[in-house]
């Protein structure tokens, strides 16, 4: 998910919508990273990405370097255009990526709203046939088949899956209120079956990086406060917030 800076709408316009999704089919690059749904809203994007040739960090900064310098462009302004680094989030089996590509694709409706082909800003009109500029990706002809072989069947039961009653999951949602840092640690510590040693081995680092992503996006703290918190080395946790792009 990107969202706009400071939660500020960032797609003004029709054209806007659909030069992000141009952008998006154009950095994709074929099959360098396959592209399974999308739904561009006012002030966000939901995506679901698989990783190919191209890494998503890779993909995901020239996604959000193009799209910038066309809206400062045609909006005569400067300074960041979306909000901090990408969010994501793994998808581990079949059943949790059907329902993340519902979920992007009612993401513009709400709870007592029917699921509308006029909403041209997202792959569900693609998936339907129903709009004939956005022709159906084969990633996305692979989650059709899913349903059925036969197009007019799987368009029909992958319809009526979006239609189907779901547990309530905000998947990359971003709550307005900020988390506890510390109740971010001790489950992040918990998951890792870690102690707080294990925050500065070497070997860890990697894993390490995810959590002060977490603790930046979450709870709001400053690197300085990170490096309290988990008591690592304040430069080490200052190198590890620019490589993951994030602003303290």
């Amino acid at each position: 998910m990107l969202r706009g800076n400071e939660r500020k709408s960032i797609f003004l316009d029709e054209e806007d919508k659909l030069k992000f999704i141009d952008i998006l089919l154009q950095k994709k690059e074929g099959e360098a990273s396959l592209l399974y749904a999308y739904c561009v809203m006012d002030n966000h994007v939901h995506m679901v990405i698989h990783e190919a040739g191209q890494l998503l960090d890779r993909f995901m900064k020239r996604i959000g370097i193009t799209y910038a310098a066309y809206f400062n462009r045609k909006y005569n302004r400067v300074g960041h255009v979306f909000q901090d680094r990408f969010r994501s989030e793994p998808i581990d089996d079949e059943a949790y990526l059907l329902s993340v590509i519902r979920y992007i694709h009612k993401n513009p409706f709400g709870p007592e709203q029917s699921l509308s082909p006029d909403y041209l800003w997202s792959s569900y009109p693609s998936y339907m046939g129903y709009n004939d500029s956005m022709p159906l990706l084969p990633e996305m002809e692979d989650i059709l088949v899913r349903f059925s072989s036969d197009r007019k069947s799987a368009q029909q039961g992958f319809n009526e899956f979006h239609l189907a009653e779901e547990a309530q999951h905000l998947f990359l949602d971003m709550p307005d209120e900020t988390e506890n840092a510390e109740d971010i640690l001790k489950s992040f510590l918990e998951s890792q079956a870690w102690s707080m040693g294990d925050l500065k081995k070497n070997e860890n680092q990697l894993i390490v990086k995810e959590l002060i992503e977490l603790l930046i996006v979450r709870s709001k703290i400053s690197g300085r406060q990170i490096a309290q918190l988990t008591e690592i080395n304040r430069e080490k946790v200052r190198k590890m917030v620019v490589s993951l792009e994030l602003l303290t």
